[in-house]
């Protein structure tokens, strides 16, 4: 039996920092009807649901998302819901959003937003949705609903789905709204409904 000696092992006592990314010459800019406000007055809580134990569904709100470029952009829209932890009703996919707290502490309800009718200068188009901007999936069937730190784009159509560059897009967002049964709610005083989510455009 031979035996080599190798000397000792060396750790390396520097690492790189690296920082990347373009600055592109187009730029987008959101707009949503309405100031993007969806607004439901003052509720009274005996108007909801009278089984004191079951959630009350809102009625669904529509907004028209309009972007405009100064040129042809690859580029998508996230959503970042500003009330994070507040839904009582998130699962595995954390897919709705808070309605805030009221007394600091207890949830009010949740809400979920979905799109349809997405038109990309002036053509309709189907579409999609990624968690990294990189892998993308299809959005349009039944609605699907769209989860807190997605992005959503319009597709190029193809057989694998990719972002379309767009100097125009619009889309319906629908905002269907839940408020917690009134039996987990306070009973003494006005609840504050303080949903707020931010749509950001990602230059991809």
């Amino acid at each position: 039996m031979t035996l080599a000696y190798l000397g000792p092992v060396v750790a390396a006592s520097s690492v790189d920092v690296t920082v990347k990314g373009s600055i592109t010459p187009a730029a987008c800019t959101p707009m949503l009807t309405n100031g993007g406000a969806v607004d439901y007055g003052k509720i009274s809580i005996k108007d909801l649901n009278p089984a004191t134990h079951l959630p009350t569904l809102l009625p669904v709100a529509s907004l028209r998302l309009n972007i405009e470029c100064t040129a042809q952009t690859l580029m998508a829209v996230k959503v970042r819901d500003n009330r994070a932890g507040s839904s009582p009703e998130s699962d595995l996919f954390n897919q709705n959003f808070g309605l805030g707290w009221v007394n600091g502490d207890k949830k009010v309800g949740w809400y979920i937003l979905r799109m349809s009718h997405g038109v990309a200068d002036g053509v309709e188009r189907s579409l999609i949705e990624s968690m990294d901007g990189s892998t993308w999936f299809d959005a349009a069937p039944a609605n699907q609903v769209w989860q807190p730190g997605w992005m959503r784009a319009l597709t190029a159509g193809g057989a694998s789905p990719s972002p379309l560059p767009v100097q125009t897009m619009a889309v319906d967002i629908h905002v269907g709204t839940t408020i917690l049964s009134r039996m987990q709610l306070p009973k003494d005083q006005e609840i504050p409904i303080d949903g707020s989510a931010t749509l950001d455009v990602v230059y991809l």
